[in-house]
């Protein structure tokens, strides 16, 4: 593991903040989703709360990266962290003064708390190649990622054993704590964010065009660009193919492991640390034709994930979940950083809220379908879908040079 980006002081504010964030964030979700089933007692509720969390991606996503690409980037994540953590506390009031959180309450959160992040994502994306030097940009996505997975993995082995304790003491606690906790993660990132310089566009009157046109011209941008089409549709069609995975996972764990959670919180596990392994070892690797790794990358998830179909034995399947985690960082480390370096600065917010407006639109109707699918034809068929429907649009972009072929700007 490669840690030397860090002593870029600006890039280590936004990374220690973030991870202090994610830690909160870790715990959090899974404790939500445990406070919903229970405190609704249903699972319709359990889905309309996961697709409340996608929507705000939909109605904002467009208007988030044209917001980046016209104020300080500073700016946007500091009021997304504080806006975030001020939601959480009066959330957190609710939960302490009645025993049972109205229902109401349990819907609005996550739209709120997904409206916050979705202007944060395309504002940090597009701020980190102003605080490392251009030849840094892969470790500091690698960094960034392993972050993520790292603290992925502390809030699936800290909430089995909170749950365990806090729960058993008193409900109410064991939910207002979680919520309070993470209301204080944000506040400590916005802390951090604070101490960053200001990350304005590199463009000019950039507030002179109306929002709308902004994004229209951000669009035309990417239809300029062969390979960002490619990468656009692509990324979408496996966002689709992933977003059912719980779902499949459940019935997996029903029908062949017994249905344990601790079995089904193994193989959530697994996953996780195989990606902060291959995320680690990212950050020893120069990248010169990102695409490819890509493409690498995302096939050998598929073909693991059409294996799963066969792997009865819990072992084998635990095994194909390590290898699908140690496989996924070859394609999610790339090319975000492929994109900051070779996107000018003026165009990095807007093309990366299209391509996370368009990866969250599709996961209420992945999961939507994964379910039809498994409930009619099972989860044999189901796991062969998702891993083809990985695999073959991979393959088809490949045969086109201009994506395939496309190379990390020189640096120096």
């Amino acid at each position: 593991m490669d840690f030397s980006v860090l002593r870029e002081k600006q890039f280590l504010n936004l990374w220690l903040g973030q991870t202090i964030s994610q830690v909160g964030d870790g715990f959090y979700y899974i404790l939500f989703m445990f406070m919903v089933s229970k405190v609704t007692g249903s699972s319709a509720i359990v889905g309309l709360v996961g697709a409340l969390e996608a929507l705000p991606f939909l109605i904002f996503g467009a208007y988030a990266g044209v917001l980046a690409d016209r104020i300080d980037r500073r700016r946007i994540m500091m009021i997304s962290d504080l806006a975030s953590g001020a939601a959480l506390l009066a959330f957190g009031f609710i939960v302490i003064f009645s025993t049972k959180p109205p229902v109401w309450s349990l819907l609005l959160m996550p739209f709120l708390l997904s409206s916050a992040r979705c202007l944060f994502m395309p504002a940090k994306s597009a701020a980190i190649p102003s605080l490392v030097p251009v030849d840094l940009v892969v470790k500091a996505n690698a960094l960034s990622n392993f972050a993520f997975t790292g603290t992925q993995l502390i809030g699936l082995s800290g909430t089995a054993i909170v749950i365990s304790l806090l729960y058993t003491l008193s409900p109410t606690v064991f939910y207002a704590s979680s919520v309070c906790l993470n209301a204080l993660s944000f506040f400590v990132s916005a802390a951090f964010i604070r101490k960053l310089p200001r990350l304005l566009p590199d463009r000019e009157n950039p507030k002179e065009a109306h929002p709308m046109e902004d994004f229209k011209a951000g669009l035309a941008y990417i239809r300029s660009r062969r390979e960002l089409v490619i990468l656009t549709v692509v990324g979408a069609f496996i966002r689709l193919m992933i977003s059912p995975f719980f779902v499949v996972y459940l019935a997996v764990n029903l029908a062949w492991f017994g249905g344990k959670p601790q079995l089904l919180a193994w193989m959530e596990f697994s996953f996780f640390a195989g990606m902060v392994v291959g995320t680690a070892a990212m950050t020893r690797v120069k990248v010169n034709r990102p695409m490819a790794w890509f493409t690498y990358g995302i096939t050998i998830v598929g073909a693991c994930v059409s294996l799963m179909a066969f792997a009865s034995w819990f072992p084998l399947f635990v095994t194909l979940n390590v290898l699908s985690g140690l496989a996924l960082p070859l394609a999610d480390v790339p090319v975000p950083a492929y994109l900051q370096v070779s996107v000018p600065d003026a165009f990095r917010g807007r093309v990366n809220s299209v391509r996370e407006m368009l990866a969250q639109g599709v996961v209420p109707v992945g999961i939507g379908l994964g379910g039809v699918v498994v409930e009619r034809y099972g989860f044999v068929v189901s796991f062969l879908i998702m891993g083809l429907g990985m695999m073959v649009p991979c393959l088809i972009a490949a045969l086109d040079r201009s994506f395939y072929g496309a190379r990390m700007p020189v640096t120096g």
